[in-house]
């Protein structure tokens, strides 16, 4: 799939527990079938939000102190994210150096909102500040940034300047832009809102959920021709619609899940994964929708992501209170890796993927990144 450029053979993966705090010197590696030995190896970390310490558990510090997303342009040469004090950032894959920051909203912008409008968001006033999603358009010329209060802003990278600001009633945890440059999807209650990018108006109210008490949009996905999206929520289920007529065309169904945090077609788009948080990793096929796997895989789910050559399937969340990546073969489905990304009791929130490289956002307030790495025998 064109979203996960610079397609590279990942059957280097991952099979490792490795602290970042330990792991800058790269020993932490285990040996597997066939006497391969890998690991990731750190490159960077950035911290995003100045207000997290090291050491800290999660859970005494600040709510608010979190990293909710981090995107690769589709060059691989930017990543975009951001923190809980209304602050973006474009930063330099190379390095982790930033080459942009731009505000989201401010704490006088949230002071001059509704109290109840504040209030009503996940988390309250301690989350009014959080940016929650990020994308950059397919040609790198914008970057797209929501958020729980500010709806959604739009930046030019060669001006540096706000050129868009949409309002948004509702809070925005997840958007995708189509890698054909045709579309910009963004969550909201019951549906999910779709924008032609030529001039950034609204195509298509896509409804998403079936009971009365209304559904909340997590997540939504292209395909790299942009002719099918999907869409995950609170309501338990993954809905596969084409773009052309807007039409559902598939449904997705975790029966009693809690709510699905993350979904992701495959490079090939022959398949859909999502994450839920009840930790559970659910994989389907395509064309109908048909359940190809399903299992357990940590206690708590929140992202998911393809190797660039769609041989793995990894997941992150948080399990046995760190932040941790799940990586199976989809040949045969098999954990092949489960390597410890964050501790202190920090859950992985976002994963990207882009050739060899994977970008890691999380609870402890930092962006880091990965080269996957391996050992011959």
């Amino acid at each position: 799939m064109k979203a996960f450029k610079n397609t590279l053979i990942i059957s280097l993966l991952i099979c490792a527990t490795i602290p970042f705090s330990n792991a800058q010197d790269g020993r932490n590696r285990e040996s597997v079938a066939g006497g391969a030995s890998f690991w990731l190896e750190p490159l960077w970390g950035t911290q995003i939000d100045p207000r997290w310490k090291a050491g800290e558990v999660i859970g005494d510090v600040e709510d608010g102190i979190t990293v909710e997303f981090v995107e690769f342009s589709a060059d691989g040469k930017l990543l975009v994210t951001g923190n809980g004090q209304g602050e973006v950032y474009v930063l330099n894959a190379s390095d982790g150096s930033i080459r942009h920051r731009f505000t989201y909203i401010t704490k006088e912008e949230v002071s001059r909102l509704d109290s109840k409008l504040v209030s009503g968001i996940s988390g309250g006033l301690t989350k009014s500040l959080e940016v929650e999603c990020g994308a950059f358009t397919s040609d790198g010329r914008f970057v797209v940034v929501g958020g729980n209060l500010n709806g959604i802003k739009i930046f030019d990278l060669s001006e540096g300047l706000l050129v868009r600001h949409i309002e948004v009633n509702d809070e925005v945890d997840g958007l995708s832009i189509s890698p054909d440059g045709r579309f910009l999807a963004y969550a909201s209650r019951r549906s999910a809102i779709v924008l032609g990018i030529k001039n950034w108006e609204m195509l298509k109210n896509v409804e998403y959920g079936k009971d009365s008490k209304g559904s909340v949009v997590n997540s939504i996905h292209f395909t790299s021709d942009g002719n099918f999206m999907v869409i995950a929520g609170n309501a338990g289920d993954v809905m596969l619609v084409r773009t052309s007529d807007w039409n559902s065309v598939g449904d997705g169904l975790i029966p009693d899940a809690t709510s699905i945090k993350s979904v992701r077609f495959s490079p090939d788009e022959r398949l859909v994964a999502a994450g839920n948080g009840g930790g559970e990793v659910t994989v389907w096929r395509t064309w109908d929708m048909s359940l190809v796997n399903q299992y357990s895989s940590l206690v708590y789910i929140e992202a998911v992501a393809w190797s660039s050559d769609g041989r793995y399937l990894i997941a992150g969340g948080r399990d046995d209170g760190e932040g941790r990546i799940r990586v199976f073969r989809t040949s045969d489905w098999q954990m092949v890796g489960n390597p410890t990304v964050l501790a202190d009791g920090a859950s992985i929130e976002y994963i990207d993927v882009h050739g060899n490289l994977i970008a890691v956002a999380g609870e402890d307030a930092h962006v880091r990144l990965y080269r996957i790495s391996m050992i011959e025998p």
